[in-house]
C-alpha cells in the first residue's frame, strides 16, 4: 500500500494534470509560490499543517500509523520531518517541514491520499502553508509584514484563502491578507467569499524548528 503511494507521488508527476481537484489544488502552489516570492518578497518556510479532526476508535489511530509510516518511509526522497500534535480543540495536526516547497506539497498530498482512501475524508479541515517576508537590514522588525502568513486550503471547498494572524493576539491583518489575495487569487484556485476565511488561531507552528 505504501509503496504505491510513493510511486504515485514520485516528483516526476509533481507537475502533471490530474482529475483530482484536491490535487490540482495543492500543486498549484508549486508556481504560484514564485509570484509571492517576486511580487511580495515572501518565502516559504518550507512548513505546513494538516489540520483533522480526530475521530475515536481503532480504525481511525491505525490510519495515523499508516501516515506516519507513509512520512517515515518517504522521508529519504522528499526530505521531510514531521511531528504530531493534538491542540485544544480536539483537531490533530500533522505537521512538516521540507527542504523546498515541493517536497511539503508532495508530503501533504501523499498524507491527504492515505486519509481518504481510509474514508476519512469529511474530518480533514485543511492544510495551512507558512510563509514570511524576506528580511532585509534596513526592514523594521515591527512591521506586520514580518509576522507569519499563511495560505489555508480548505479540503471541503478546495480552495485557497489567506490568514495573517496578529502576534499574541486573536486577531487578523485583513488589509495584508487583501495584498495577498490581490497578489495569486488569479493563479491557484481561490475562495472569492470571504465570509469563509475561517480564522485559525493557535496553529501548533510553533512547535516545530524554523
Amino acid at each position: 500500500m505504501i509503496d504505491s503511494f510513493l510511486k504515485k507521488l514520485g516528483k516526476g508527476g509533481l507537475y502533471r494534470k490530474s482529475n483530482d481537484h484536491r490535487e490540482e489544488g495543492i500543486f498549484s502552489l508549486s508556481s504560484g509560490y514564485i509570484t509571492l516570492q517576486t511580487k511580495l518578497d515572501l518565502t516559504s518556510t518550507n512548513r505546513c499543517g494538516i489540520c483533522i479532526k480526530n475521530v475515536d476508535g481503532t480504525y481511525f489511530s491505525n490510519t495515523v500509523e499508516e501516515v506516519q509510516e507513509f512520512l517515515r518511509i518517504s522521508n529519504s526522497e522528499f526530505r521531510t520531518e514531521h511531528i504530531l500534535i493534538n491542540d485544544k480543540y480536539g483537531y490533530l495536526w500533522i505537521m512538516i517541514k521540507g527542504i523546498s516547497i515541493e517536497d511539503i506539497l508532495v508530503a501533504s498530498n501523499g498524507i491527504a491520499d492515505v486519509i481518504v482512501d481510509r474514508g476519512f475524508k469529511d474530518q480533514m479541515l485543511a492544510a495551512v502553508f507558512e510563509f514570511r517576508k524576506t528580511v532585509s537590514p534596513n526592514s523594521n522588525l515591527d512591521s506586520p509584514q514580518l509576522e507569519p502568513q499563511f495560505l489555508i486550503f480548505n479540503y471541503k471547498r478546495e480552495k485557497f484563502y489567506p490568514f495573517v494572524p496578529l502576534a499574541s493576539q486573536e486577531k487578523r491583518h485583513s488589509d495584508l491578507e487583501l495584498v495577498l489575495a490581490s497578489i495569486i487569487s488569479k493563479e491557484i484556485p481561490w475562495e472569492t467569499d470571504m465570509s469563509v476565511w475561517y480564522p485559525m488561531w493557535d496553529m501548533p507552528f510553533n512547535k516545530m524548528r524554523t
